[in-house]
């Protein structure tokens, strides 16, 4: 209804128009609909996407085990490696929590964790997941001290990572892991640079330019192929390494690869080791 002041006969007058507008509210609900829909099935392929990546680690792993039972069944590395496969079931677990981190607020479950151990343990079975093309390599600081963050989704975050870097580099390259104590200045917050520790993934890649770097963490932007990814990966490390309190910065250019730099929060020297209470969520970007 719309309502205009006019003048009628020489008398002031209101002009009353009525319109009927169902269509339309019931044409913006399907497109609401379906704009939905849409978002729900690129975020399931997402999950499904991650959860390949996950199999692929364990397929790889499995294989590995297979090899040592066969030529050595005593070697101690074999229990170490059925040791690191069960880990890897938690991080199922933690995918699922990405869909909900998209939905409603959710929590993280920090804890003193040793980087450099973490990082050895993923390292292992990223070997046969990445592929022979691929050489790994790690420069980690002996002089690191424990961090405090959500184990699990350390473990996913370095796995969208490395996945990503693979098809960066079209499956050969190197891909570089370091870890750094005195993480140097960091751009927003330069004065907390002390609180926190560096650990880059960085890889010989293709590289990539200003205008794409400037959408990288956008859930559901990629410059992938469709079926190859979904835009998901670096929006779970954004999204993960924020709601623990860190940060991220990239550097990339074309033809130079990509660098990744996550700090991570530093866990403190003294008092309890077990954190009180919880980290919520803050799924606000």
């Amino acid at each position: 209804m719309r309502t205009v002041e006019l003048s009628w006969d020489g008398r002031p007058a209101l002009l009353a128009s009525l319109r009927d507008v169902s269509a339309q509210r019931a044409q913006q609900e399907r497109r609401r609909q379906s704009q939905k829909l849409e978002a729900i099935g690129r975020l399931a392929a997402g999950i499904v996407h991650d959860i390949n990546n996950l199999l692929a680690v364990f397929e790889s792993g499995l294989r590995l085990l297979q090899k040592q039972l066969r030529q050595d069944p005593a070697n101690p590395n074999t229990a170490i490696l059925i040791e690191e496969l069960l880990k890897r079931t938690q991080n199922c677990g933690a995918l699922t929590q990405q869909l909900l981190a998209f939905s409603r607020g959710q929590s993280l479950y920090p804890e003193r964790i040793d980087l450099n151990g973490r990082i050895k343990a993923v390292t292992m079975l990223l070997e046969r997941t990445l592929g022979n093309g691929i050489g790994i390599s790690l420069e980690l600081d002996p002089a690191l001290g424990p961090v405090l963050v959500d184990a699990n989704q350390l473990d996913v975050a370095i796995l969208n990572l490395a996945v990503n870097a693979k098809d960066a580099m079209a499956g050969r390259g190197t891909l570089a892991i370091e870890t750094s104590d005195t993480p140097g200045d960091i751009e927003d917050v330069p004065a907390l640079a002390a609180s926190f520790v560096r650990v880059t993934v960085r890889d010989t890649g293709c590289g990539m330019s200003k205008e794409v770097l400037a959408q990288v963490f956008e859930p559901f932007f990629t410059t992938k192929a469709d079926g190859q990814g979904t835009g998901l990966g670096l929006s779970q490390v954004y999204g993960f390494i924020k709601q623990s309190g860190g940060h991220v910065r990239i550097e990339s250019a074309v033809g130079e690869g990509t660098s990744v730099h996550l700090f991570l929060p530093r866990a403190p020297s003294t008092g309890n080791d077990e954190l009180q209470g919880e980290i919520r969520l803050n799924t606000r970007r």
